[in-house]
């Protein structure tokens, strides 16, 4: 559950403004109470659009670390270089706490931010 936070937070946090934003409109003397209906179908659709994003970003993360194992070329985000991304492939990198890590980049990457080529 700690993980579903941790991936989701900045989503959580959004959700809860949209929902926020929702329950002060129909809340309003002038809004007819028949409104209200939609703060729960509302709350819901967000709490499903929550758990369907955490379960494709968790499939993501499982995709990437099994293609690494297998020793497939990974891609990764790096905004550092002129090329845009990193080549990652099993020799010496090592993937550790959802972190690619070499002894030559000064920088790690988050597996989040990589794909599989």
């Amino acid at each position: 559950m700690v993980d579903f936070f941790r991936e989701e937070l900045v989503y959580i946090l959004i959700s809860f403004f949209i929902l926020g934003i929702v329950v002060f409109v129909t809340t309003r003397p002038f809004v007819s109470r028949k409104a209200r209906i939609a703060i729960p179908i509302v709350a819901l659709l967000l709490g499903g659009l929550l758990l369907l994003h955490y379960k494709w970003r968790i499939h993501h993360i499982q995709e990437v670390t099994k293609a690494f194992y297998e020793g497939k070329n990974i891609l990764c985000l790096d905004k550092t270089n002129k090329f845009g991304s990193v080549l990652i492939h099993k020799g010496e990198w090592k993937l550790e706490y959802g972190e690619f890590s070499h002894p030559e980049f000064p920088r790690t990457y988050n597996i989040r931010q990589c794909i599989v080529e």
